[in-house]
């Protein structure tokens, strides 16, 4: 079985499209009927275009993926919900059984313990929200019913292949366009609920510590300081492509929920392109990446920056 392009996919009119330009699955959320959304997402967004419209819409869209092959996941991996949350959330998992779905992506423990309690069949997928950061951390989730993983933005190739090598029976997930975060995902408090989905790590902010002082000059500041006015959407790891592969990786996986279809379908494109060429050259991503987002690539939004130009 080859590696996999994993897609985002909001609404039925962009789904055959995401399939033609590529995708093997499709990954997306809908809230359930009568959902409290200020309370907490059912799947880890805030803002409507992330979502299906409807169950009705989104089950249209798993027949028509399904019709071709293509695999679906549904999304409900928020990092915790409320026990009063949890049967809406099984309920939910177990009509998009019904639907044609295959897996579901979780973060919550409890959510897991749930739905297997639920008697839900669906392959669970360990989201980056449960903070999972190394071998012994997937090997606990496994041991509660999970065979996929996506592995935390800030890792390492070297470590990527360690974590594999480890955690024989979990089909892992890595990303590779749009979307990075300078913090660690699982662990971040901001709110990413700004309508024009400017996120806080991307503003302009100033950091104290409690004595209203921190030393200039110091990593974190600078660290911090980077990331003001940059655009996270434009992450890139193209030139990973095959050294993922080599180390062990089985799922290519795309950012972009609430995204535009347009550039979802192009995102899909490009890591079709340079993951069915092995003879394209680093030289060759960095002129595709400029080609497609219309910036050079900075190595703060590279997904694996240890193959940035910058850093060699």
């Amino acid at each position: 079985m080859g590696v996999k392009i994993l897609s985002p996919f909001d609404n039925l009119s962009e789904t055959a499209a995401l399939i033609e330009a590529g995708a093997d699955e499709l990954y997306g959320g809908v809230e359930p009927p009568n959902w409290k959304a200020g309370i907490v997402s059912s799947s880890q967004r805030t803002f409507d275009s992330a979502h299906f419209s409807s169950e009705d819409e989104f089950a249209s869209a798993v027949k028509l993926a399904s019709s071709v092959g293509a695999r679906v996941s549904i999304t409900l991996n928020a990092p915790m919900y409320e026990k009063r949350m949890q049967p809406a959330l099984v309920a939910l998992a177990k009509r998009a059984e019904e639907w044609g779905v295959k897996g579901v992506v979780v973060a919550d423990p409890s959510l897991i313990l749930a739905l297997k309690d639920g008697g839900v069949a669906l392959e669970l997928t360990l989201s980056t929200m449960a903070g999972a950061l190394n071998a012994a951390d997937f090997a606990f989730y496994n041991a509660l019913g999970i065979a996929r993983a996506v592995l935390p933005r800030h890792l390492t190739i070297s470590e990527v292949k360690k974590i594999v090598d480890a955690s024989p029976g979990i089909t892992f997930e890595s990303f590779i366009l749009v979307g990075k975060c300078p913090n660690e995902e699982a662990h971040c408090s901001f709110q990413h609920t700004s309508a024009d989905k400017r996120w806080p790590c991307e503003i302009d902010y100033n950091v104290k510590n409690y004595n209203n002082q921190l030393f200039e000059g110091h990593p974190f500041i600078d660290y911090l300081n980077s990331w003001r006015g940059c655009d996270r959407r434009f992450a890139c790891g193209l030139c990973a492509i095959h050294p993922l592969i080599d180390a062990g990786v089985g799922v290519l996986k795309l950012v972009g929920r609430g995204g535009p279809s347009a550039g979802k379908v192009e995102n899909v494109r490009l890591v079709k392109r340079f993951l069915e060429d092995r003879e394209l050259t680093q030289a060759d991503a960095l002129s595709a990446y400029n080609e497609r987002f219309g910036r050079s690539c900075s190595p703060l939004i590279c997904y694996y920056p240890e193959f940035h130009p910058s850093r060699r």
